[in-house]
């Protein structure tokens, strides 16, 4: 079963899995992985937020600025699975409803009908 996250066409779509801090020591990490997936022609942007353990706004900008970036490329951000601290800091600053966030319990990003799609790992200490 194909996930409701992918409307789009997966061999034009980019999940990055982020583990660690999103804050100001990595947020320009989170910039690079967009524009590598827009370099790449994959303007359609899964973040697994699901790892992460600390945002800072620095980290929130990021994201703001990555939404920028692939909306302007004609694509979309989607969050999936944010973790608690980052699920409470964006509603604290009214970011959820800015962005497209998806609580998906049986998101699996390496399932078999995932397999057109690229994937990156991106571990912040």
């Amino acid at each position: 079963m194909q996930p409701k996250l992918f409307q789009t066409d997966p061999n034009r779509t980019q999940i990055v899995e982020i583990v660690g801090r999103l804050d100001s020591a990595h947020a320009a990490s989170l910039a690079q992985h967009v524009e590598e997936a827009l370099a790449h022609g994959r303007p359609h942007l899964i973040l697994d937020m699901s790892a992460v353990t600390f945002i800072s706004s620095a980290g929130l900008r990021a994201l703001l600025q990555s939404d920028k970036r692939t909306a302007a490329a004609g694509g979309t951000l989607t969050l999936v699975n944010p973790s608690e601290p980052v699920e409470k800091v964006l509603e604290l600053v009214g970011l959820d409803t800015v962005f497209r966030i998806a609580f998906d319990p049986q998101w699996n990003p390496l399932q078999q009908s995932l397999a057109s799609v690229a994937r990156q790992t991106s571990v912040l200490p």
